[in-house]
């Protein structure tokens, strides 16, 4: 039987394949945006291209999925594992889950902590400003490797360009009334990187179950470091980095008299 013969064989076998395939789960096997539309639903919505619904997963070590979705100041974050099934989350200095909102100039910065509305579903009212954000989804899934990455999300119609940052020559910052001092920073990539915060005579409240955070990501707005200090009556934090570049990295400590504030400071690791 000459070639000719064979390729019409395999295509005549292929052809049989799809149509008993559709036969039998009703489904179109090159029909796009299956995922997406179950997703919707799930969510108690229609799926609609415009709502502002961006989806990321992280990287390849994760085991577990993130969908974002954005519609009237409401934020809701959409979990599930390889299988399609919500993942069981081990609470994290006192959430299930913490969210990072930040703009892609990383000028804006939440922190937020949306509540569980159902299985693998959670939702948080935060009004936005129009522009481009990126959104990095901080859980422990149980018995699931998980790496936080970033999830695009466009809100309107304005732009917003990533920025190239430079490194901050006065370390001492003020916000709302109360100064934070970073001491000097030497940060090499794959070496211990402590970060020292001088408070100036004021005593940090505990804040979910620590005397701080510090959430740290470089220019491109696409690596993403979260980490708490050494011990629970100190203000150093220790950091560790695998490529080099420039970061920003916002220390949030929360204060008796006026709450939580996030002070930003930009790095250079060599």
């Amino acid at each position: 039987m000459n070639s000719k013969a064979w390729v019409l064989i395999g295509i005549a076998y292929l052809i049989l394949v799809v149509t008993a395939y559709g036969l039998i789960t009703g489904e179109n096997i090159f029909q796009s945006g299956t995922m997406h539309e179950a997703h919707s639903e799930e969510l108690g919505q229609e799926p609609d291209v415009n709502h502002n619904e961006h989806e990321g997963q992280g990287t390849d070590e994760s085991q577990v999925l993130t969908h974002v979705r954005y519609q009237d100041d409401q934020l809701m974050i959409h979990l599930e594992d390889e299988e399609g099934n919500p993942p069981e989350l081990e609470v994290s200095h006192e959430q299930e889950m913490h969210v990072i909102v930040v703009s892609n100039d990383l000028e804006k910065y939440l922190h937020l902590h949306p509540e569980k509305q159902g299985e693998g579903v959670f939702v948080i009212n935060q009004s936005l400003a129009d522009g481009e954000y990126q959104i990095f989804v901080d859980v422990s899934p149980k018995g699931k490797m998980y790496t936080p990455s970033a999830n695009a999300m466009q809100v309107g119609e304005a732009p917003t360009a990533k920025t190239q940052l430079e490194k901050d020559v006065v370390w001492t910052k003020e916000v709302e009334g109360k100064t934070v001092t970073l001491e000097a920073v030497e940060a090499k990539v794959d070496e211990p990187v402590q970060l020292v915060f001088d408070l100036h005579g004021e005593t940090p409240e505990p804040y979910l179950g620590a005397l701080g955070h510090v959430v740290i990501l470089d220019e491109a707005v696409e690596a993403f470091i979260h980490v708490h200090p050494v011990s629970h009556d100190d203000t150093r934090f220790d950091a560790h980095f695998t490529q080099s570049g420039t970061y920003k990295l916002w220390a949030e400590f929360q204060y008796r008299d006026e709450g939580v504030i996030a002070f930003p400071f930009v790095i250079e690791v060599n």
